[in-house]
């Protein structure tokens, strides 16, 4: 059992580890409804367009070092996504429609950044563009 609390929540939280997210109840199905992303024809650059949305929409809210799970300040997102984060990978650049990132962007888990707006599709496409090409860290 952890507990937490975002600077955003009134927390703190209990997660119990064993827990899986689970996809949003959506008119009395388990299948959300979540629009088709679209590819983006350019490169996505992880230190250009990925990193520095997580920096502004992900570490300011939860993502910070006291965070039990997943750090997303920009000199380690890339590993604790890919490699040493709570539940990493968190992307799947052979199925991106199957990464946990993706998923908690676009609602299917629990949206996030929790607390805060919703990404805007255009944000959530580049995400899905940069797992879709290989998820570099370029």
């Amino acid at each position: 059992m952890l507990l937490f609390s975002c600077t955003k929540d009134s927390g703190p939280y209990v997660v119990y580890e064993e827990i899986v997210n689970e996809p949003v109840n959506n008119g009395g199905t388990n299948e959300p409804t979540i629009p088709n992303p679209t590819i983006y024809a350019y490169t996505i650059s992880y230190n250009t367009h990925v990193k520095n949305m997580l920096q502004l929409n992900c570490v300011q809210a939860c993502h910070s070092p006291q965070h039990p799970k997943l750090d997303l300040r920009p000199q380690v997102s890339y590993a604790q996504l890919l490699t040493d984060g709570f539940s990493a990978p968190y992307v799947n650049s052979t199925n991106p429609e199957q990464s946990s990132l993706y998923l908690h962007l676009a609602g299917v888990y629990t949206l996030m950044p929790q607390g805060g707006p919703k990404l805007s599709q255009g944000k959530i496409d580049t995400v899905y563009t940069w797992i879709a090409q290989g998820a570099l860290n370029n």
